[in-house]
């Protein structure tokens, strides 16, 4: 599957002539026991260890958010931290639907699709030289 990347607005006091940046975004789905989330992006990431997704997305299909097994969430910059809850879901991502652990977080301000659970599953071609910039994603066949 074929999917451009995604265009947003951006400022930077350091390089005021770049007003936009393309990112690689997906349309999912997320399952948790009989209910399906509704289509929402998710930045495709290879600098993320695990799928993260906003908790509220995960609490409309009735995922009981804070009993889910407990971590520490930080960035690459040092200092703050969070709490994410890691639950068992199943993604959706085209035709194709995996079951992994995902990481659901409060404090999140985007969705992320990382290295455990979409990459380990997904093998994804980049291509920001083309115009617009696009990415493949193709099932990984398990032999």
């Amino acid at each position: 599957m074929r999917v451009n990347y995604k265009s947003f607005p951006f400022r930077n006091r350091g390089l005021p002539n770049i007003t936009q940046v393309w990112r690689p975004v997906l349309p999912i789905k997320i399952i948790h026991g009989h209910a399906t989330s509704k289509r929402f992006e998710a930045f495709v990431d290879t600098g993320t260890d695990f799928c993260l997704f906003d908790a509220l997305i995960g609490a409309r299909i009735g995922i009981k958010i804070d009993q889910g097994a407990e971590g520490d969430l930080g960035g690459i910059i040092r200092g703050s931290r969070t709490k994410v809850y890691f639950h068992n879901i199943k993604l959706v991502v085209g035709g194709d639907m995996v079951e992994i652990k995902a990481g659901f977080s409060w404090d999140l301000t985007s969705n992320l699709l990382g290295q455990t659970g979409f990459f380990d599953n997904f093998a994804v071609s980049f291509h920001p030289a083309f115009q617009p910039p696009c990415f493949d994603v193709d099932r990984v066949q398990r032999h």
